[in-house]
């Protein structure tokens, strides 16, 4: 797989992952008054099933990412936020009637109130502005959101930032910027080593790297420098988690070793692969678990299992991954 459908193969995951591990990051760094009024001590709910719902009949492109999550206020209220991820590569004039459809439905059905968020990782400018508008003599309606370009964010006040969000935001850009020109081995070992040096828990660390590794893609050859790189890197600052680069290694080349088996045909390897990694994670596998693995003949399915199988905190998670995953191939 060439590297720009690498790329575009786990954008989906990519982002979705990192939105739910930092969203209060994402919160205070792209919305920091309705982050002041939120009470983190209650749960963060994302409500995906409300959106696919909502969703059904949308204009809705490839390369784009949708969130909507709910979260409890302060004052005891609770308020449903909307976070649009879009990659703009070609000019779309249906954007801004995209994000006014969500605005509109999720209100129409539930009668909530929606902050919505657009947050672009392209270079082409909306042409909108943050604002849907549809007029006819005199009636009409104007539906304005915010829009956050992630290229306009000063690159050197970024590198400084503590936060998490900082750091993504940065990653996006220096994925624009080496498509056109620059070396991306000491592009990414750069970002690698501002997260090492930011003092960040493992788990940051790990979702963080994780994000790095995918939005910046490396040739066979190139990859193999980054790897003796990250190496000198933890080497160098005594991290207590030194492992953290090799058990993000070892995924990698897991998802390589199922890719090439599923490319050749052996879903029953496929399969193997899956339940080893969970053998491996938690111990025994429960019987009606191992069952339903062996039952799977969707390739992709097993691809994103077996990431989840690497990252679930329990067997519990798992299953709860994998009924989530049945659900959408059957429905």
């Amino acid at each position: 797989m060439a590297e720009t459908e690498r790329y575009w193969a786990y954008f989906d995951e990519a982002w979705k992952h990192v939105l739910e591990r930092f969203f209060p990051d994402f919160l205070y760094f792209f919305l920091p008054t309705l982050a002041a009024d939120i009470d983190f001590s209650q749960p963060i709910i994302f409500l995906d099933k409300e959106l696919e719902q909502l969703a059904h009949t949308s204009l809705k492109g490839a390369k784009q990412v949708d969130k909507l999550a709910q979260v409890s206020l302060r004052d005891g209220n609770e308020q449903w936020i909307l976070v649009h991820i879009e990659v703009q590569g070609d000019k779309d004039d249906d954007f801004s009637l995209r994000m006014f459809r969500y605005f509109y439905r999720i209100f129409d059905r539930h009668g909530k109130r929606v902050v919505s968020a657009a947050i672009l990782t392209g270079t082409d400018p909306i042409p909108s502005e943050g604002r849907y508008e549809i007029t006819a003599y005199g009636s009409g309606v104007e539906f304005r959101y915010l829009a956050f370009r992630l290229m306009e964010y000063n690159s050197v006040e970024l590198a400084r930032a503590e936060s998490p969000a900082a750091l993504i935001v940065l990653a996006a850009q220096e994925r624009e910027r080496l498509r056109r020109s620059g070396e991306r081995v000491a592009a990414k070992l750069s970002l690698i080593r501002k997260l090492y040096e930011r003092g960040y828990n493992r788990a940051q660390i790990v979702g963080l790297f994780e994000f790095i590794d995918w939005v910046v893609q490396l040739s066979a050859v190139e990859d193999e420098q980054f790897w003796e790189g990250v190496k000198t890197i933890e080497e160098e600052k005594h991290m207590p988690y030194i492992t953290t680069g090799e058990r993000i290694g070892i995924e990698k080349g897991l998802q390589q070793g199922l890719q090439q088996g599923l490319q050749q045909g052996s879903l029953e390897e496929g399969r193997a692969m899956v339940l080893e990694v969970l053998e491996e994670q938690f111990g025994q596998v429960p019987p009606t678990l191992g069952a339903a693995i062996q039952q799977i003949e969707d390739r992709e399915v097993l691809h994103r299992l077996l990431r989840r199988a690497l990252r679930c905190a329990s067997v519990d998670e798992f299953q709860q991954t994998l009924a989530a995953l049945r659900q959408q191939t059957e429905g």
